[in-house]
């Protein structure tokens, strides 16, 4: 079958699908979403896919297909469908191209349904100037430096598309799109540069009959009558492609004019000042996904024109004003921004996957944002959704999303990767101060590259689009769910040893004094366990090196006021009889003593972490936390901490910082950029796993979870941007059941009612999480410490087992079971629902609440499905 004739087939189904007909080419489940509205809830808990528990894969029902109720491509999608040939197929994606705007379009052969890379009728937009409508065509956005550090932009439509500078080839499964953007000089080999006036006239003018056009090529040099040579003149590129052309056909080939180009002195072109960039896209299917991927060492840009950033398919599923649904964005545990909500106001989304780069010199930190830790994002319109999980080039990857009415009439969510860092360099003569922009070297050589998943029907929600990124996870890193447990475990963080500054006759030292010694560490243990509290997972903090604030980890010595070696493996001991988990926590990036070995900033100082001021935001440089560790560092560290630990026989590790930090080095001489920081971190993680056994992390970043079994202080809550307009714990949602996770300690969290802390761990399944101390609140008076003032465990002790016996009897029923929905019933009330159909429905409201039949207390919960 050609071309043509796949494309009519392909068409004709799509608008057999329209009409409600099918076909056995598009046979399986195509389900029904239930009506949210008229439960006035935002997701519904009911009529969700069944989840296959080992896999986490979606599993469809047995129920008919309900085509009359899925959403359908307009007529003008289809016949711009019809415009494009296809390019590859799979059982279950079609991969086409529009060859004359590069455009793409993926079909679901499920449902067929059509996904688009732009808009359709973005031409059509009259919210959209000129310039917006150029965007809306284009697949790449480019934002490229001058020699001033300012910021300039091009787009692939009007830079690239627009002038025919771009090619389309195939590619295994796919295709490829090369855009060169900018004023790209073509090159024709065989138009000489110089030619002396004997040969041009024998070789050239002689070999063409028609006068006019003999006439016309020689207009096109100019003769130097001193030297007695020809040199072509400057010539727009279709000139130069008529001039080449002519010149062929007169037998003057690209050997003759090497030759005369040679024989006259002619050198190599000029290093061209324009801005012209080179950049390589790959479109590809692997199995249920579009794959599309940047080459970073493909890329190609003049050195005076560096590219700053590639944000791509920033339209890809773009939204218009007539659907409904929502964005997801992974802003801390999550959030949703609906479609069209008018929020014209707030600034678009804008934020970093991982949190900021420590090697990064922040002078005033404003607003302190949630660390968003998982690379995805999604968007749902009507009852299809797509999910983008970005799987390379992360570390140096935002997620950007807008809503319509702003510049065009589209709402959109997609990633944009950073390619070359800068900052100025302040220079002082005198009284005179002057800015020098610094740039980044030592560029990440990898792929920048994001998976689309496509969902539908019953699964096109924010619980899907987790169930989506779960299966990803799973199936990559090979995960294995929890296994059942009589008891959810209680997590508890000991603080032990911290330094504090003394003075003897008024000279000042720093003494190491004791928080909680390992013997008040068994001993509040053992209260625990005599309350009840049977399965415990214990993280100790500061028990070696000086403390909290540990001297480097690369020769261990345990805290001498705590115990010292004998009283540490005494602990380790008694929390192996009682099959407790034991994790002693380490950080390894963050420098808490000394700048050697520290990662350096563009303006070349090392990187220091200080507090800032929060009246001012202000950098408070009288506040120094640690300096950075340089990535190159990171494997003498871990090396040199391993061979004393791995001595004491103890099989746990808790990690402060390598789960959720990701630093840069801009040492010129040794650069290390932010994604090779990550898999310098990757590759660690994995030796620390292999030689301790169990590792729990702190945040949870999503390259630290093949080798994680606990996550503590992972998300809970999103910045509450202005633009967004509900909150999910879409992290939760995505991991719970493969990792035992807490959120923030119960008494420490911002929430300041342990209570609350309580139902919103029943709402994702977290466990218990509390953070204490054994020594009288007032040692830590008047310290670098001050913040753990109320961290007794005395004043927080039966609180925390009451709380832990309630909670447990649901923590240990759904412990190891996958969140199957999530929803919000009403203002301040929502609904989980897990694997094994047990459902909790939580009140947080201070105010009684009747909803879904139920009446709810103040701060309450009901049990369901048991």
């Amino acid at each position: 079958m050609g071309i043509r004739k796949k494309q009519a087939a392909g068409i004709l189904c799509a608008l057999l699908l329209t009409a409600g007909i099918t076909g056995a080419g598009f046979g399986g489940f195509l389900g029904r979403e239930a009506d949210a509205s008229e439960a006035g809830v935002t997701e519904t808990a009911a009529a969700k896919p069944e989840t296959d528990q080992a896999s986490s894969k979606i599993i469809t029902t047995s129920a008919e297909p309900q085509h009359d109720q899925w959403s359908k491509n307009t007529s003008q999608e289809l016949e711009a469908l019809g415009a494009m040939e296809k390019a590859a197929e799979n059982d279950q994606l079609s991969l086409y191209v529009n060859k004359e705007t590069a455009e793409i379009a993926v079909q679901e052969k499920q449902n067929g349904f059509v996904w688009f890379s732009n808009p359709v009728l973005r031409s059509q937009d009259a919210q959209a100037s000129p310039l917006y409508k150029s965007e809306l065509a284009a697949q790449v956005l480019l934002t490229y430096y001058n020699d001033k550090g300012q910021i300039n932009a091009f787009n692939s439509f009007d830079d690239s598309v627009a002038k025919k500078q771009f090619t389309i080839t195939t590619a295994d499964q796919g295709i490829r799109v090369v855009y060169q953007m900018g004023n790209v000089a073509q090159s024709f080999a065989n138009i000489p540069k110089i030619i002396s006036k004997e040969r041009f006239e024998k070789n050239i003018l002689d070999k063409i009959k028609n006068a006019n056009q003999r006439d016309d090529v020689k207009y096109k040099f100019r003769l130097d009558e001193q030297k007695q040579v020809y040199e072509v003149r400057k010539l727009q590129d279709y000139i130069a492609e008529e001039l080449s052309a002519v010149l062929e056909a007169a037998g003057y080939t690209a050997e003759d004019a090497a030759q005369d180009n040679k024989e006259n002195g002619a050198g190599e072109a000029a290093a061209s000042e324009e801005a012209e960039f080179t950049v390589p896209v790959v479109y590809s299917l692997d199995g249920d996904s579009l794959v599309v991927s940047i080459p970073a060492k493909e890329l190609k840009s003049n050195k005076a024109y560096p590219i700053a950033s590639l944000q791509v398919l920033k339209f890809f599923g773009a939204a218009d004003t007539g659907k409904q649904g929502y964005i997801f964005v992974p802003d801390g545990a999550g959030a949703l921004i609906h479609l069209n909500n008018k929020k014209l106001n707030a600034e678009p989304y804008s934020l970093p996957v991982y949190g900021n780069d420590g090697t990064f010199d922040i002078k005033e930190e404003i607003q302190t944002n949630e660390v968003s830790r998982l690379p995805v994002f999604g968007l749902k319109q009507n009852d299809h959704a797509l999910v983008g999980i970005i799987e390379d080039g992360e570390a140096g990857a935002s997620i950007a999303a807008d809503v319509s009415g702003r510049n065009d009439s589209y709402n959109s969510v997609s990633s944009k990767f950073q390619v070359t860092a800068m900052d100025y360099y302040t220079l002082s003569s005198g009284s005179k101060t002057s800015a020098v922009p610094m740039f980044q070297a030592g560029k990440y050589q990898g792929n920048l590259q994001v998976r689309y998943a496509f969902l539908s029907g019953a699964s096109a929600d924010y619980t899907g689009m987790a169930a989506a990124y779960r299966g990803y996870l799973a199936d990559k890193y090979q995960l294995k769910p929890l296994g059942a447990s009589a008891k959810a475990p209680f997590v508890l963080e000991l603080a032990g040893a911290f330094r504090k500054n003394k003075s003897i006759l008024g000279i000042p030292y720093q003494s190491t004094e004791s928080l909680t010694t390992f013997d008040e560490a068994e001993l509040i243990l053992s209260k625990l366990k005599a309350a009840g509290v049977s399965s415990i997972d214990l993280r100790m903090v500061g028990w070696f090196n000086g403390g909290i604030r540990h001297s480097s980890p690369s020769d261990l010595s345990v805290a001498g006021v705590l115990g010292g070696k004998k009283g540490l493996l005494q602990l380790a001991d008694y929390m192996k009889q009682n099959g407790f988990g034991f994790y002693p926590d380490t950080a390894f990036l963050e420098k808490f003593k000394g700048s050697s070995g520290a990662a350096t900033l563009l303006d070349r100082t090392k990187a220091e972490v200080y507090a800032y001021n929060p009246v001012t935001y202000a950098k408070d440089v009288s506040k120094f936390s640690h300096y950075v560790l340089s990535p190159r560092q990171l494997p003498k560290q871990v090396d040199g901490f391993l061979q004393d630990y791995t001595k004491l026989g103890i099989s746990g590790l808790s990690l402060r910082d390598l789960g959720k930090e990701v630093n840069s080095d801009f040492d010129p001489s040794h650069p290390v950029s932010r994604e090779d920081s990550l898999l310098a971190s990757v590759k660690e993680l994995g030796l620390l796993q292999k030689n301790t056994g169990s590792l729990m992390v702190d945040g949870g970043n999503a390259y630290s979870l093949p080798f994680a079994d606990l996550i503590v202080n992972a998300p809970v809550r999103s910045s509450r941007l202005n633009i967004t307009d509900e909150e999910i714990p879409f992290f939760q949602i995505a991991l719970h059941g493969y990792f035992d996770i807490s959120g923030a300690p119960y008494n420490m969290n911002e929430l300041q009612n342990p209570r609350l802390s309580m139902l919103k761990s029943l709402e994702t399944g977290s466990n218990v999480y509390y953070q204490w101390f054994a020594s009288d609140a007032s040692k830590v008076k008047d310290t670098d410490y001050n913040g753990l003032y109320a961290l007794n465990y005395q004043d927080w002790f039966d609180e925390a087992v009451q709380l832990y016996q309630e909670s447990n009897v649901i923590l240990s029923k759904v412990r190891d079971q996958v969140i199957t929905a999530h929803s919000m019933l009403a203002p301040g009330v929502v609904r989980t629902v897990y694997q094994n159909g047990l459902n909790v429905t939580i009140n947080y409201n201070h105010t009684a609440v009747a909803v879904d039949g139920l009446q709810l207390q103040p701060q309450s919960y009901h049990v369901g499905g048991e």
